[in-house]
């Protein structure tokens, strides 16, 4: 049986870039699982990190309910029970940081799986360097590995955006239903997804107005379904999706009104929390953020001296040195996308919705991030996930102006090059030797949890060593901030721990007291070692102890329980995280 040829070199030439498309899409995947899935123990759990965790025990205990002050939405924490399942169902006191942050490794990874979606509304290499610039961009890669819900409130918008496409194309309802379920699924999440909403509001309706002055230029993959107009039951479908999703997760399989009401009263607590809250940046903080500096030296750095001396510390090809930060590049070749959106003309059977639409999006999104002075570093994954697809279209669009074979295997060397040094950066932010996983100088790090803290912890284990107690060491905690993530590695092990509410007679009977400075001075007397108190300065001994930079505490331990302690001294390292 003989080969089919292809007719002609244009389908010769569809044919080679599918091909390589897919090779493009395989080493993503490649790429980001190596990037995502090992060592997801490298850093401390973070302050945000941990409430979630406490909170995912609420839930596996039965006791959780919804927080509209201080929390977001349970998706996260519903999401997070399958990996308890999968694990042999042990309880909350047995999970370890690395069975939660395989949840939102998991989202992060799904965003490759979502490009299937929008692969028409991408020719095949835009599709396959974007899915290359998602795997391997430092801010996604960290940011995957975080136990926190901003990763999965990507993800179901990239999901709300493929299924409103789908529908777009074939106005099939049951891709408008899918639709509506992530945007349920967002709202469940974080209340911030109406910052999404409204951005996706201004990207359709920029979209279409540009569709007004450009129809039938190159738009033959949807004119087929301009005789199919929107019906009125299809939205209503959209919306019943949406708030039925959004109901069944709040009320707890409505089970819970309650909850359902508190998730839409906390917008008003929202807008008070837009001001900061201790979280204010100026307005170019993203901006400067993705497109970073150098970090300060570590040991060994060279310091001043001739450039091509200093060039592997600058690129982080040694990790001691002053590397230069940042995602300049996949910000340049996003930019490059962003203006190939609007002044290239799409081939008869193209179209440049989905391109334009990321491009407004992706702006609009960040000027509204911008603007709101509270921020955090991971809220910029929204606008960036949408940058990284049209660094794909920068890429692709840049190997499509070089002419000659030659000419494109370079170009595609300088992009292979550029993508493989964003993988090293994404590697020296999340682990390798030495690791800047949950190290000051990595500039991804935000309010991160002290070394200091986890010595402490390891200190608590040994007390319980050495006082006999075991588990049963009794610690009392008096903060009006938590102590946190104090609660996550101390909760889980020992039963005896006080953290909400700590009162004066509990103390009477601690074996070790945490307390916020802000309660240090209302501590009994005599653990405070004021002079003339009975026992003063006899009974305990005073340390100081810092969770993150943000955070300190006092530490009183029973002078008998830490003069064991010491005697047993030098201890063997105690493997904290797991």
């Amino acid at each position: 049986m003989e080969a089919v040829k292809l007719s002609s070199p244009e389908a010769r030439a569809g044919a080679h870039e599918m091909w390589r498309a897919v090779i493009l899409v395989v080493v993503a995947l490649v790429l980001g699982g190596f990037l995502r899935f090992p060592d997801l123990a490298a850093k401390p759990m973070h302050v945000d990190e941990a409430t979630q965790a406490v909170k995912l025990g609420e839930m596996m205990e039965g006791r959780y309910a919804y927080d509209p002050v201080d929390h977001h939405g349970p998706t996260l924490l519903y999401a997070t029970l399958p990996v308890t399942w999968f694990s042999g169902g042990r309880g909350w006191p047995d999970l370890s940081e690395s069975e939660l942050r395989l949840v939102p490794v998991l989202f992060g990874m799904g965003l490759l799986v979502l490009l299937v979606l929008v692969g028409d509304g991408l020719t095949p290499s835009e599709l396959g360097w974007g899915a290359v610039a998602v795997a391997v961009s430092p801010v996604m890669v960290f940011y995957s590995r975080y136990y926190i819900m901003e990763m999965l409130l990507v993800f179901f918008t990239f999901g709300l955006m493929g299924c409103g496409w789908r529908f777009y194309l074939n106005r099939q309802t049951g891709w408008l239903v899918g639709a509506g379920v992530f945007a349920g699924l967002m709202h469940a999440t974080k209340e911030t997804c109406v910052l999404q909403f409204a951005a996706m509001g201004v990207a359709m309706g920029v979209v279409w107005t540009v569709d007004l002055f450009s129809a039938g230029s190159g738009l033959g993959v949807v004119n087929r379904s301009r005789k199919n107009p929107i019906r009125g039951t299809q939205c209503a479908a959209f919306v019943a999706a949406a708030v039925l999703t959004s109901v069944a997760i709040f009320s707890k399989g409505f089970r819970d009104g309650g909850a359902v009401v508190d998730s839409v009263a906390t917008y008003g607590k929202m807008f008070k929390r837009s001001g900061g809250q201790g979280h204010e940046k100026p307005f170019l903080y993203y901006g400067e953020l993705v497109w970073g500096g150098a970090m300060s030296g570590g040991p060994g750095t060279r310091g001043e001296g001739e450039f091509w001396k200093q060039l592997p510390e600058k690129v982080g090809l040694k990790p001691s040195g002053r590397i230069v930060w940042g995602e300049r590049g996949l910000l340049g070749l996003g930019l490059i996308g962003m203006a190939t959106a609007f002044i290239t003309k799409p081939s008869r059977n193209q179209s440049r919705h989905v391109v334009r639409f990321l491009a407004v999006y992706s702006v609009a999104l960040f000027l509204l991030y911008s603007a709101i002075a509270y921020k955090t570093p991971w809220l910029v994954l929204g606008p960036w996930h949408g940058m990284l697809l049209l660094a794909g279209v920068g890429a692709a669009s840049l190997l499509r102006l070089v002419e000659g074979r030659v000419g494109r295997v370079l170009m595609g060397g300088v992009l292979v090059v550029a993508m493989l040094h964003s993988a090293l950066l994404a590697y020296r932010a999340t682990r390798g030797a030495p690791s800047f996983a949950g190290h000051v100088r990595n500039p991804l790090n935000y309010s991160m949890t002290s070394a200091d803290c986890l010595d402490w912890v390891e200190k608590m284990y040994r007390f319980a060593e050495v006082s006999g107690k075991g588990d049963q060491l009794r610690i009392v905690q008096a903060d009006a901030r938590g102590g946190w993530p104090l609660p996550w590695y101390l909760g889980r092990k020992f039963p005896q721990y006080q953290w909400q509410g700590g009162e004066l007679s509990a103390m009477e009977g601690a074996d070790v007291i945490l307390s916020g400075m802000e309660f240090r001075a209302s501590l009994p007397e005599s653990v405070r070692g004021v002079e003339g108190a009975p026992g003063a300065g006899r009974e305990w001994v005073e340390f100081s102890l810092t969770l993150h930079p943000s955070g300190r505490m006092a530490v009183y331990v029973r002078r008998a329980l830490w003069e064991a302690y010491v005697a047993k001294a030098p201890w063997p390292p105690l493997a904290i995280q797991g």
